[in-house]
C-alpha cells in the first residue's frame, strides 16, 4: 500500500514519524516538514512500519549525502548539520520528559569540532566474487544484506587511501580467508593499525611477507590478524606492533585491536573538561570508574584524586589498561578485574566521592544502580550512549540524586547516535 504523508519529526534512534488519519507511521527517510511517498511494509494495530520511496517536497535543511552508502553508515547525511543537532536535542528532551517528567533546564549540544573524517576507526565486511574482494557495510537492520563501500567520508583521507590499497592487495593475492577489514587511526601520532579478520590461519605467514613493504608507503604502527580459532579469536602479528597510541589532553592511551576507545577524539577533550569541572565539587575524591575500559576517564582524573578504582572485566582491555597506567604514571589508579556489578558493593564500603558510569548501550544493571542510590556517594557522572536506557537508569537514581547538569555531545555527526553526560548530586 502506498501513501503520501508529511514527516512530523524524527524519533530516536532515527525513525521518521508521520501520521495517517491519526495513526503513527514509522519510515526510514524524510526530514521534518517534508512530504514523502511511503510504502507500508507492516500494518500493526497501533502503528505501521514503512519505507520511503520518494521525497515529494523537500525541506530547506535537506542536503546531498556524500557517501553513496550513507543509509548504512550515517543516515543523517541528507540533513544539514545544525538541523541534526536540533533533532538530537529534541529527542533527548522528549525521552527525558516522557519517562521522568523532567525538563532538562539548560540542555545544550556540543557540536563535534570535526564533522567529516572524524572517526578514528572503521570496520568493513569483505566479500568475494570471482577472486575479487570488495568492502561492505551491513544494510541497516540486516545480517545478510550489504551495501558496497568504496570510500567513506566519516574517516580521514589517509584511511580511505589505505583501505583502497588493502582491497587491491587482497584481490591481487586472493586472500579469501579474509572476511573483514578494520583500521584504527591515531590522530595525534598520525599512525594506523591494520586489522584483518580471518576465517582460518592458512597462508598467514605468507600474508605477513607480502605486506612487508606497506610500512614504507603508509604511516603504520602495525598489522595484525584476528584469526577465528574455534570459539576463540587468536591474534597473529603480521608486522610492527599490535597497537596504536593516542594522546588526548596530554594523556597517552595504548589501544589494541580489540580495545574499546571513543571514536571521536576531538570531542572527547570537551567531555574531559566538563568532567574535570564537575569533579571539582568534591575535594581530593576517591573515584570509582565503572566500565573503565582502557582507563579513559579515570586516568585523566587521577591527578586530582586521592585514589581511583577502575573496574574492567575484559582481558583484552586490562592488558592495555595496565600499560596506560604506567605510561601516565597514575600510581593512585587501582584495577578491579571483574564486572561493575561484582565490584561496586565492595567499593561502596569505602568513602567514595565520585562514581563514573559509562555503560554500553544496554545501560547499567538495576541492582547496581539501587546500591548506588542507597549509598552516600555525593557525585555521579553518567555518560550515556543511549538516551532510552539513560532515562530508565535515572528513574532508579533520581530519588536519591538531583540533576545538576545535562549536556549532549555530538560524537557521531550524521548518525542518530547520541552521547549525554548527566551530572548527579546527592540530595
Amino acid at each position: 500500500m502506498s501513501l503520501t504523508l508529511k514527516i512530523e519529526k524524527i524519533v530516536y534512534p532515527g525513525r521518521r514519524l508521520a501520521l495517517d488519519q491519526g495513526k503513527v507511521v514509522f519510515t526510514d527517510r524524510g526530514l521534518p516538514g517534508e512530504t514523502v511517498e511511503i510504502e507500508v511494509l507492516r500494518d500493526r494495530k497501533t502503528f505501521a512500519e514503512a519505507r520511503t520511496v520518494r521525497i515529494v517536497t523537500s525541506s530547506p535543511a535537506r542536503v546531498e549525502p556524500r557517501c553513496g552508502h550513507f543509509l548504512a553508515c550515517s543516515p543523517y547525511q541528507d540533513m544539514e548539520y545544525g538541523a541534526q543537532l536540533a533533532v538530537k536535542k529534541a529527542q533527548v528532551e522528549e525521552i527525558i520528559g516522557r519517562e521522568l517528567k523532567l525538563k532538562p533546564d539548560g540542555l545544550s549540544v556540543t557540536p563535534s569540532p570535526e564533522v567529516w573524517g572524524y572517526r578514528n576507526r572503521i570496520r568493513l565486511r569483505v566479500l568475494w566474487e570471482d577472486g575479487k574482494a570488495r568492502t561492505f557495510y551491513h544494510e541497516p537492520g540486516e545480517e545478510t544484506a550489504f551495501l558496497p563501500v568504496d570510500r567513506c567520508y566519516l574517516v580521514s583521507d589517509r584511511v580511505n587511501d589505505l583501505l583502497a590499497e588493502l582491497v587491491a592487495f587482497l584481490g591481487r593475492e586472493e586472500w579469501e580467508a579474509v572476511s573483514g577489514l578494520e583500521i584504527r587511526e591515531s590522530r595525534s601520532r598520525a599512525r594506523s593499525l591494520v586489522i584483518f579478520h580471518l576465517e582460518s590461519a592458512s597462508r598467514v605467514e605468507e600474508m605477513a611477507g607480502k605486506l612487508s613493504d606497506l610500512h614504507h608507503r603508509f604511516p603504520l604502527s602495525g598489522i595484525v590478524a584476528l584469526v577465528k580459532d574455534g570459539d576463540r579469536i587468536r591474534e597473529e602479528t603480521l608486522g610492527g606492533v599490535t597497537r596504536v597510541e593516542e594522546s588526548v589532553h596530554g594523556i597517552v592511551y595504548r589501544i589494541g585491536p580489540r580495545s574499546f576507545f571513543q571514536a571521536n577524539g576531538s570531542i572527547l577533550e570537551k567531555v574531559f573538561d566538563d568532567m574535570k569541572e564537575a569533579v571539582r565539587e568534591v575535594a581530593e575524591p576517591t573515584i570509582v570508574d565503572l566500565y573503565t575500559g582502557l582507563g579513559t576517564f579515570g586516568i585523566f582524573l587521577a591527578a586530582g584524586a586521592r585514589e581511583v578504582f577502575g573496574v574492567e572485566p575484559e582481558p583484552a582491555n586490562i592488558r592495555y589498561l595496565k600499560r596506560n597506567i604506567e605510561l601516565n604514571k597514575a600510581g593512585n589508579f587501582a584495577i578491579c578485574e571483574g564486572t561493575s556489578e561484582q565490584w561496586l558493593p565492595q567499593l561502596l564500603e569505602r568513602e567514595i566521592g565520585v562514581v563514573i558510569l559509562d555503560p554500553p548501550r544496554k545501560g547499567a544493571d538495576p541492582g547496581m544502580l539501587a546500591d548506588l542510590a542507597a549509598s552516600e556517594v555525593p557525585l555521579v557522572l553518567y555518560l550515556s550512549c543511549n538516551p532510552t536506557t539513560l532515562a530508565r537508569d535515572l528513574k532508579i537514581l533520581l530519588p536519591a540524586y538531583e540533576v545538576r547538569g545535562m549536556k549532549i555531545y555530538d560524537f557521531f555527526p550524521h548518525t542518530p547516535h547520541i552521547e549525554t553526560l548527566v551530572v548527579l548530586r546527592r540530595l
